[in-house]
């Protein structure tokens, strides 16, 4: 039984939230051409670009302290720089992003990437052109459309994503030749051509977007993983987004994951997604192998308690031993997968949730074990996500 059976149509409205025509936190540090201005451009700083970059690897591997610390000469030098906030923005999103299904820290995103919006108007208004300012708006524009999309608010995230795409047009305009625009354009590329196919309700409003061209989108992207200096990891992540939830190309896919694992071991997000697409191709020797590699680093390195990241892999591991018939490592994957599952915010809403007490059941029953099947299968019963797991767990326990 796959998990797309489950599943259906509302994966892809799911991950569409993930990837929209956006421009990504790795612009605001391009090395633009020197420009005469009253107020320094940090981003023409060689020294600057350095440490921007050490500090995007820092938080991107989940050391908020120490990517802070790293900016906090500049910070101090140039306190009055939208930037800043921008930063504090990000901070808040890699929260968010950690755990979709949470949206308590929402509106604290929402108004930290208002204030970096309105604080670099203030300075594009004074000194139009600022490379900075230009890049901070269409950051914090982008992502705050990204957020909308996670919450499926697609006519508000189109919306507000324009104002961010408006801001980096003039940036191509102001620094034409940097090879971090590739990012940029190849996700204007793919999501204008893809947006309109996928989803009828988003044409209504897809005047406004430019032209597109998935395979040049992609092609693009690719390119831009390849020469992009400080956008070369999102142009990695999205890539392997992509190729995972549209493009179905798995094994290119797994390629760009293990790549972001192996720079960024400390992030749990990319760990869930290289082992959901390792799923998607039967590799469940290589799953079990990457359970293990990940608990072990947790472990070594001392690093904090990852729930969201337990309770998703244990889901995986579990599928792992119940498609090669190892129904008691199965049952005790899937059951650690529904503990740490229950424990979140808005447990009945995950998918995963559902599947994992779903399979529980399923396994207990190969066990012999009705009363534990029956207990899992009246959580799965229970939950709002899944609907064909849920109704599969209805008729099994219909049935006994």
């Amino acid at each position: 039984m796959s998990h797309s059976n489950f599943s259906g149509s509302s994966n892809r409205l799911k991950y569409i939230s993930r990837t929209c025509i956006i421009l990504l936190f790795a612009t605001f540090i391009y090395a633009a051409p020197p420009v005469q201005t009253q107020n320094k451009i940090l981003i023409d700083d060689i020294i600057f670009s350095i440490d921007a970059k050490a500090a995007i690897d820092s938080l991107y591997n989940r050391n908020v302290e120490e990517a802070r610390e790293i900016m906090r000469p500049w910070r101090e030098n140039h306190p009055e720089h939208p930037l800043w906030i921008l930063w504090d923005g990000m901070e808040v999103w890699w929260e968010i992003l950690e755990d979709l299904k949470d949206t308590s820290m929402d509106e604290e995103f929402i108004n930290k990437m208002r204030e970096a919006d309105y604080e670099a108007s203030r300075l594009l208004r004074r000194q139009s052109d600022h490379t900075d300012a230009l890049i901070v708006r269409a950051v914090a524009n982008s992502y705050v459309a990204r957020m909308h999309a996670n919450r499926e608010q697609w006519v508000t995230s189109m919306q507000i994503g324009r104002r961010g795409f408006q801001a980096h047009q003039r940036l191509m305009e102001v620094a034409p030749d940097l090879p971090d625009n590739l990012f940029a354009e190849g996700m204007k590329l793919y999501y204008s051509a893809y947006i309109p196919e996928a989803y009828p309700v988003v044409r209504a409003v897809s005047w406004f977007l430019p032209d597109g061209d998935r395979q040049g989108g992609l092609d693009t992207l690719e390119e831009a993983s390849e020469k992009a200096v400080f956008a070369r990891p999102e142009a990695a992540y999205f890539l392997a987004t992509i190729l995972l939830n549209y493009e179905q190309d798995y094994d290119k896919a797994k390629i760009f994951f293990r790549k972001l694992i192996d720079r960024y071991p400390n992030n749990g997000y990319y760990r869930r997604l290289f082992i959901r697409t390792m799923a998607q191709l039967d590799e469940y020797s290589t799953m079990k192998a990457f359970y293990r590699e990940t608990t072990e680093h947790w472990k070594r390195n001392n690093l904090p308690d990852h729930p969201v990241m337990d309770f998703e892999l244990n889901y995986w591991l579990g599928r792992a031993f119940y498609f090669t018939g190892n129904y008691q490592a199965a049952f005790d994957a899937f059951s650690r997968s529904v503990q740490a599952g229950s424990g979140l915010i808005n447990a009945e809403e995950r998918e995963i949730l559902t599947l994992a007490a779903y399979f529980a059941g399923q396994s207990s029953e190969l066990l012999m074990q009705s009363e534990n099947a029956k207990k899992y299968y009246e959580i799965a019963s229970k939950q709002n996500a899944a609907p064909n797991a849920r109704r599969q767990a209805r008729n099994r326990l219909s049935a006994m």
